[in-house]
């Protein structure tokens, strides 16, 4: 087959097992073949195929069209501008997620007009790194920790951070466990938040992804309820706290932390929706 072929293939094989985005996936996975950039495949449109990258080609296409996530396949996935390594070990990182880094910097930038540069930071269920990483490669002032209960998580993290240049220091523990008896002025985390109801509901891709970083109990809320638990012991006196939540989470998790005596806001991605939340 030729490259237009390839694409014209591609794309109803993924259609055929109700896969969306089934024209990008297939182009992604061509261009990757070939490795040239998507918007270059028109220009080769007529281009043969080898034997080898034919068979590579189809090889991909039957794992996609078996709901395997395309950043799993492709072993890559932007973020914040920035790419990433990702595979079966790591939750995708998604664009939402940019929201929180954003916040962070805005909020940071600010508070360094006010005479504080140097700051520490603890990211905690780090996953990939990409919260972590990219902090530290925004904001290479910051002393940035990121801790994950899983090794494996942690190994690519490790892999991100080298790939990027940045320094960041790994722990592994079980939530706050491994930041406990030390005082910060930022947690950070991107918590699993997703309701045992949610999760049965979720797309096919998602269970290809390790269930430990969606859920958060029964109603989702169970790791904002086990921080604000212990924040106080954590912060340093001005210390912060910010997180990304769930869509329709807002009011809920504001809730846990101002029964704790925290002052709370709410911050919007770019949708509109609730994403992102600040507690002081």
């Amino acid at each position: 087959m030729n490259v237009l072929e390839g694409m014209r293939w591609g794309e109803a094989q993924l259609l055929d097992k109700n896969i969306d985005n089934a024209r990008f996936d297939a182009d992604m996975l061509l261009a990757e073949v070939l490795k040239v950039s998507r918007d270059k495949l028109y220009f080769e449109r007529d281009r043969q195929l080898s034997n080898e990258e034919e068979n590579a080609f189809k090889h991909w296409i039957v794992r996609r069209s078996e709901h395997e996530p395309l950043q799993y396949i492709l072993k890559s996935q932007e973020f914040m501008g920035l790419p990433f390594y990702v595979d079966e070990r790591v939750l995708i990182p998604r664009s939402d997620s940019e929201t929180l880094v954003e916040t962070w910097l805005e909020l940071v930038r600010q508070e360094e007009k006010q005479g504080r540069a140097r700051i520490k930071v603890a990211d905690l269920c780090t996953g990939s790194g990409v919260l972590a990483i990219s902090m530290a490669y925004y904001y290479p002032k910051a002393e940035i920790v990121g801790s994950d209960l899983s090794s494996d998580a942690l190994e690519v993290a490790r892999v991100n951070a080298g790939n990027l240049g940045v320094s960041v220091n790994w722990r592994e523990g079980d939530f706050a466990v491994s930041i406990r008896g030390e005082c910060w002025d930022w947690i950070i985390s991107n918590p699993p938040y997703v309701s045992m109801a949610d999760y049965v509901q979720c797309a096919p891709e998602i269970f290809r992804e390790p269930s430990m970083a969606f859920l958060g109990g029964q109603d989702g809320l169970k790791f904002y309820r086990r921080l604000a638990e212990e924040a106080k012991t954590l912060l340093k006196p001005e210390g912060k706290i910010l997180l990304e939540i769930g869509w329709d989470q807002g009011e809920a998790v504001c809730g846990i932390f101002q029964k704790k005596g925290f002052a709370t806001q709410v911050f919007p991605d770019l949708a509109g929706r609730d994403r992102v939340i600040l507690a002081r």
